[in-house]
């Protein structure tokens, strides 16, 4: 399962820096001292959903998006809407005075990657992500705290959209 996804491609199409929609008024918040005990580790999270199925309705505008740019649009819009309840995940981790990490609340933004890769589900190997997803489907987060990219996978209609 997977072996003969180790040498698929991802092609970025678009990298940009999603803001909290309202402004947020520039602020610090410090961390927790179990905070301090603790490491710094990035977590790469990976969520597989489902296409949606091609919409002949009168209401298709009801169900949402079906086309990649329409879903990576939608979804750069509720990023934009969630980061106003949550906006320190928009900001960055800066150092206090006495040397400590602290979250700096400046709406920096998130980063923000949509990419097509010529790989289908079922091809990847998820018994062992490092190896089959981590390096091209999850990205490294280079700023702020969180970083988010929206990997299409291979689908028919791929190359007619690039």
């Amino acid at each position: 399962m997977g072996a003969e996804a180790k040498g698929y491609d991802v092609m970025v199409k678009s990298t940009e820096t999603v803001a909290a929609m309202l402004p947020v008024q520039e602020h610090r918040l410090p961390q927790s001292n179990f905070d301090l005990v603790l490491p710094p580790i990035d977590v790469g999270v990976f969520f597989c959903f489902q296409k949606p199925a091609p919409i002949s309705d009168s209401n298709a505008a009801s169900v949402g998006p079906t086309t990649f740019p329409a879903m990576a649009a939608t979804l750069k819009v509720a990023l934009a809407k969630v980061l106003v309840t949550y906006y320190p995940l928009a900001g960055e981790v800066a150092t206090n005075s006495a040397g400590e990490p602290e979250i700096l609340c400046n709406n920096r933004g998130v980063d923000l990657t949509v990419a097509y890769a010529d790989v289908e589900l079922r091809e990847l190997n998820l018994y062992d992500p490092d190896d089959s997803v981590e390096a091209k489907l999850v990205p490294k987060k280079k700023n702020g705290i969180v970083c988010i990219q929206i990997s299409f996978l291979y689908w028919e209609d791929i190359h007619q959209i690039l």
